[in-house]
């Protein structure tokens, strides 16, 4: 079959009559085929992208049940033995022999170290999941709001933390950035000599259409070389009994970023402390 397309006009004399037509017949029958075919790819696509969704949906689905086994049921064991531990050392401490006592305190650190290292681990897995919807937020008011909360474990350490200037407003995830915001600052106090109070200082920057958040401290350090490991999953510099931690942190971080548009990098040497940044959109005028 082959497709056809006219085109003509009406020639008419002095009294209106029509005399004859002229016209042009031109073969579109390639250009039908293509359209044709366009239109049985945009269905097939369409479908495919509608099985895709529906895989992701139960891909989420199991991820969903997944952390709820690890939140409950896994996490649960490890509170009981926490939980026994803690009271074998509290009641039994004068009938145990001084080895017994550390085999009991090594139990109970070691179950709370698995729990923190579960929750991390959900967390991690939670940002890749949530429903994002980046707006405008006070970095200032983020940031004040993340010092309050922490405002213990600084008293806790000795630690001077304090905002340099005034922080403008960003394009984030509300929640999702407190949480970026908390793990760095958590950080810069953790890393520190032990006889060294933490020194924390945030301050802000306008980069063109972004806005740098830093995070310095007067911490140990970070070679060159390992800037960028340190921000994948697990991986750690120094040993738990050194500097408490997961090895997820970072990495959180780094994947929080990442899903709000944003970065993350450290500018540092060791022992003369560390400076963390990420950069966020700036809020434009019409926003």
């Amino acid at each position: 079959m082959r497709w056809v397309e006219g085109y003509g006009i009406v020639s008419r004399n002095a009294k209106g009559e029509a005399v004859r037509l002229i016209g042009v017949n031109r073969d579109i029958t390639a250009r039908m085929q293509a359209e044709e075919a366009l239109r049985t790819l945009n269905t097939e696509l369409e479908r495919r992208v509608e099985e895709r969704t529906a895989e992701i949906k139960a891909i989420n689905k199991e991820l969903e049940a997944f952390t709820y086994t690890v939140s409950h049921d896994l996490r649960a064991p490890l509170r009981a033995m926490h939980g026994m531990s803690q009271a074998l050392i509290e009641d039994y401490a004068d009938v145990l022999p001084p080895e017994g006592v550390e085999f009991a305190q090594r139990i109970e650190a070691a179950a709370q170290r698995m729990d923190r290292l579960i929750q991390d681990l959900l967390a991690f897995s939670r940002v890749g999941r949530k429903d994002m919807r980046p707006r405008p937020v006070s970095l200032h008011e983020a940031v004040e709001a993340v010092l309050s909360t922490l405002s213990p474990m600084f008293e806790e350490v000795g630690a001077d933390v304090a905002i340099e200037g005034t922080l403008p407003t960003v394009i984030a995830h509300p929640s999702t950035l407190d949480q970026v915001i908390t793990n760095l600052v958590d950080n810069a106090c953790k890393f520190v000599e032990k006889s060294t109070a933490p020194r924390v200082r945030l301050s802000a920057e306008t980069r063109g259409s972004r806005v740098r958040l830093w995070v310095a401290d007067n911490g140990i350090g970070i070679e060159p070389k390992h800037q960028e490991r340190i921000f994948r999953i697990f991986e750690r510099l120094h040993g738990i009994e050194t500097y408490p931690g997961t090895g997820v942190g970072l990495a959180l971080i780094k994947k929080a970023m990442q899903h709000m548009g944003g970065d993350v990098g450290v500018e540092s040497e060791p022992g003369k402390g560390s400076r963390f940044w990420i950069d966020l959109p700036a809020v434009s005028d019409g926003e």
